[in-house]
């Protein structure tokens, strides 16, 4: 069987690529997570294939350097971004205690196509991109550059319009759906993400 490519942005605890690689012996996986706490989580759940699954511990955007990470500690970190939070949460975001910054650390940056030119990562296709930054997700696509051709298919997350965003820099649903399109890519699934539908994961392939 053919090698299956693993691509998991902002991959947290490692619930959407840990158990694959574990139970799979063809995946591959590459994890970018810049949360220290969670790369050490990751680490130490993945050392029985440590040769499969590599963690990046950078965050992933559209612009290479540094910049100051907002994490949120609450949950499982998953708030955490390199974005700010937007002002109107307690009403349009009823009930939720996660949207506050508990710390901010300073974590590097790397846009796709330059970690791929930088690492000499040569592979004929990504069959999965699952991608989920807390309101960077258009961005990291833009930063594949011409890279973003091997993505054959994935998930994203967006917000559904401009006045529910979690993020001040985040993206909507029409906006996302919009740069997926002009770059080949077909929508098969949107998912809300929660009880307000106010964040939906899209679901695409290469046409």
């Amino acid at each position: 069987m053919d090698t299956f490519v693993l691509f998991d942005i902002g991959a947290n605890w490692g619930c959407d690529s840990l158990e694959k690689t574990q139970n799979n012996k063809n995946i591959i996986t590459w994890a970018f997570e810049p949360v220290p706490e969670l790369i050490e989580i990751l680490s130490n759940k993945s050392i029985e294939y440590t040769n499969r699954y590599t963690i990046v511990p950078n965050a992933v955007s559209d612009f290479d350097g540094t910049a100051q990470f907002n994490i949120s500690a609450p949950g499982n970190w998953g708030c955490s971004s390199l974005n700010n939070f937007s002002d109107n949460l307690t009403e349009t975001w009823p009930g939720r205690t996660d949207f506050k910054v508990d710390r901010t650390i300073t974590v590097q940056v790397t846009r796709l196509d330059t970690w791929f030119k930088l690492n000499n990562i040569e592979i004929e296709k990504i069959d999965y991109f699952h991608c989920d930054t807390q309101g960077s997700d258009l961005k990291v696509l833009q930063g594949m550059g011409d890279y973003i051709s091997l993505i054959q298919e994935g998930v994203v997350e967006c917000a559904r319009e401009e006045i529910v965003k979690i993020y001040k820099e985040n993206h909507t649903k029409n906006e996302m759906i919009s740069f997926l399109n002009s770059k080949g890519f077909e929508i098969t699934r949107e998912e809300s993400n929660d009880e307000w539908d106010n964040e939906f994961n899209l679901y695409f392939k290469k046409i």
